[in-house]
C-alpha cells in the first residue's frame, strides 16, 4: 500500500527525490482504507506501507493520525502493518495509534548512530529525538520487531564514529529488548543524481562519463560504496560475520565491530561535533 508519494529530504545517497520528487502528495485516508478493505475482504491481514517515509516530516503528523483513525473506524482490528518510519517525527498520540492499529514491525533508516555522520549525510535526523520517541513507542505498548538500517562507511567513517554507532544501537536494544532490535547491515549502492555521486566524482573515485548501469567489475566495485581507508575493514568484518553466523548476520557484525572498536559513551554519539565543511564544494 502507498499512502503518499515524494520525500522532502536530502539524504546524500538516496534517489527517492529523483524518482518521486521532493513534494509530498497525500493519498486521502478514506481512499487508502477503501483499498485496504478490498484486500481485507479477500483474506489479507498483513500490510506494508511502501511510502519513502510513512511520516516524512512533522507537518505530516496530522495526515498519519487521520489515516490511522480511519483504519480504526473501518473496524479492521485483526490486521498487522509495517512501514519505514522516521522516528524523529513521532508523538505520544501517534505511538498509541500505531499500536492500536496493529503495527508489528517498522524500519528505521538512520544509517549511522553518530550524529556527526548523520549530519554529513544530510539526513536531517536528531538522534536524541529518535531515542526519546522510541521510548514513547515502547511505553505505548509496542513489543514487536524493529529493524535498524546501518550502512557503515558512507561519509568520513572512522573508528570513533563506529564506536558511537555501537553505543547508539545498544541503547535501542535497552529500549526495545535486544531480541527485538535487528541491525540490517548493507552497503550503499551509489546512485546517479545524488550528492554522494558528486562526492565520488569530486574525489576521483568515479570519472565523469561513467556508466551507472555498467556490470564491469572495475566500475561495479566502485558503485557498491565502501571506499578506503575503512573499506577493507568492513569487508573483513562482513565476511567474518557471514562465516560465523549467516543466520544472524547483522548482530554478528555489530558484535565484531564492538570487539574491534569498542563502545563509546552514548552522549558522544548524540552530540558529536560537525566539522564545518560541505559534503561537496560548489
Amino acid at each position: 500500500m502507498q499512502t503518499k508519494r515524494g520525500c522532502p529530504h536530502n539524504c546524500c545517497y538516496c534517489v527517492y527525490t529523483v524518482v518521486e520528487g521532493k513534494q509530498v502528495r497525500i493519498n486521502a485516508p478514506a481512499e487508502v482504507v477503501a483499498e485496504m478493505r478490498q484486500l481485507y475482504d479477500r483474506g489479507v491481514r498483513n500490510f506494508w506501507f511502501t511510502d519513502a517515509q510513512f511520516i516524512p516530516a512533522r507537518k505530516f503528523i496530522p495526515d498519519a493520525i487521520a489515516l490511522l483513525r480511519e483504519i480504526l473506524k473501518a473496524g479492521m482490528k485483526d490486521i498487522h502493518w509495517a512501514a519505514y518510519i522516521r522516528a524523529d517525527n513521532l508523538t505520544p498520540e501517534l505511538c498509541d495509534l500505531m499500536v492500536q492499529t496493529g503495527m508489528n514491525y517498522f524500519e528505521i533508516g538512520i544509517t549511522s548512530g553518530s550524529q556527526e555522520l548523520v549530519r554529513k549525510m544530510r539526513m536531517g535526523y536528531n538522534l536524541r529525538t529518535v531515542l526519546q520517541n522510541c521510548r514513547d513507542l515502547k511505553a505505548a505498548g509496542f513489543n514487536a520487531l524493529v529493524s535498524v538500517n546501518y550502512s557503515f562507511n558512507v561519509i568520513d567513517e572512522r573508528p570513533d564514529t563506529i564506536a558511537q554507532t555501537i553505543a547508539y544501537h545498544r541503547e535501542l536494544e535497552r529500549i526495545f529488548g535486544a531480541n527485538n532490535v535487528e541491525p540490517a547491515i548493507f552497503f550503499i549502492g551509489l546512485q546517479p543524481h545524488t550528492h554522494l555521486e558528486e562526492y565520488a566524482l569530486e574525489r576521483g573515485i568515479l570519472r565523469p562519463g561513467y556508466n551507472p548501469m555498467s556490470l564491469m567489475p572495475w566500475t561495479a566495485k566502485k558503485l557498491l560504496w565502501n571506499p578506503e581507508p575503512m573499506g577493507s575493514v568492513f569487508g573483513e568484518v562482513c565476511l567474518a560475520a557471514w562465516r560465523l553466523n549467516p543466520n544472524d548476520f547483522g548482530r554478528t557484525v555489530m558484535a565484531l565491530l564492538e570487539e574491534r572498536f569498542g563502545c563509546a559513551p552514548l552522549e558522544e554519539a548524540l552530540s558529536a561535533p560537525l566539522e564545518e565543511r560541505p559534503l561537496v564544494r560548489r
